[in-house]
């Protein structure tokens, strides 16, 4: 018994030995949880984001984006957004470049249903005031599928859920409508994943 005791602590020790190598890589390498990392300089505490300049005909859009990449900056404490530039050390500019919708066949066994797919392109531009370009992109694209039909509306997914609807409204609402909510809930979907993308590339992109 006592062989087999202390074979056991043996193997746990090992064991553990591997796991705090491995850990110690992880943290070596710059790798941490999400928006932990920075590659901006020291002296990049504050953010000051303006409202993005639209170019597509869809003037909502302007406060979507521009509060999504408010909230993404702000959201791991690496910088802080600030309400003016006088108090920022960096601007961050975004531009709507262009929203377009487009279709697409999705097959299901033998029957074949259109989706339509809203995409947004932007273009970016992380500056410190003192006029250092830190980051700049000429276009991001991000696409995502809405329903356009209520026999194309997925209920259990998490896209259905930021509509607003409950899965009794799809028999009391035409396809209009059903379109026009699930296009607006589209567009704050991609509105994040735009600031995501901006964010990692901007200022914690993998080491």
């Amino acid at each position: 018994m006592l062989k087999i005791s202390r074979s056991l602590i043996l193997k746990r020790v090992i064991a553990l030995f591997f796991i705090f190598l491995h850990v110690a890589s992880v943290i070596g390498c710059g790798y941490g949880f999400q928006g932990g990392g920075s590659v901006l300089p020291p002296d990049v505490k504050r953010v000051y984001v303006p409202m993005a300049d639209n170019l597509s005909p869809e003037v909502g859009l302007t406060l979507i984006v521009t509060e999504a990449m408010r909230d993404r900056f702000d959201r791991f404490g690496v910088v802080s957004v600030v309400d003016s530039q006088a108090a920022a050390d960096a601007i961050l500019k975004i531009a709507i470049v262009s929203v377009k919708r487009d279709t697409s066949a999705n097959a299901s066994g033998t029957n074949t249903q259109l989706k339509q797919n809203a995409i947004i392109t932007v273009a970016g531009e992380l500056k410190k005031t003192t006029g250092e370009v830190l980051w700049r992109t000429s276009g991001l694209t991000v696409k995502r599928a809405f329903a356009n039909t209520a026999n194309s509306v997925v209920a259990s997914s998490p896209d259905f859920a930021a509509t607003g609807f409950g899965s009794a409204d799809l028999a009391n609402l035409g396809d209009r409508e059903i379109t026009r909510g699930a296009e607006k809930a589209t567009f704050e979907l991609l509105a994040t994943d735009v600031a995501t993308l901006v964010y990692d590339q901007a200022v914690s992109p993998d080491f």
